[in-house]
């Protein structure tokens, strides 16, 4: 498996508190994209924990692409969701991959009752 490096951007308010609860974007400054034609060879049995793929979505007004990791969600946990950090790559294999533009990574995962007390009215 290949990957390319991307950057992690990382809002100010972001650097204040962590709202990733833990995600990835907030213990790296940089992710490993899986990517076909990426230069960093990536060992298979052991996955590095940065190692993230690009997730499109289609709904009835659009098409989105958001970045998550490769890692599954913690049993009990719901996720991935946004924890409000950006990636992207000057490299033109980014821009073929995921689009011209930086995208959300979606790495905060969280119980089932933290979700409902936080969406909850």
């Amino acid at each position: 498996m290949k990957a390319l490096p991307i950057e992690v951007y990382v809002t100010k308010r972001q650097r204040d508190c962590d709202c990733t609860n833990g995600g990835i974007s907030s213990k790296y400054e940089e992710l490993l994209l899986v990517c076909d034609e990426g230069y960093v060879t990536i060992d298979e049995e052991n996955l590095p924990e940065n190692l993230v793929k690009v997730v499109t979505r289609t709904f009835g007004f659009g098409t989105f692409r958001h970045i998550e990791p490769v890692a599954k969600v913690s049993e009990g946990n719901v996720g991935w969701m946004s924890g409000g950090n950006l990636a992207y790559s000057c490299d033109s294999r980014f821009s073929r991959l995921a689009g011209e533009y930086p995208l959300c990574i979606h790495d905060r995962q969280e119980t089932q009752e933290v979700y409902d007390l936080l969406t909850n009215d």
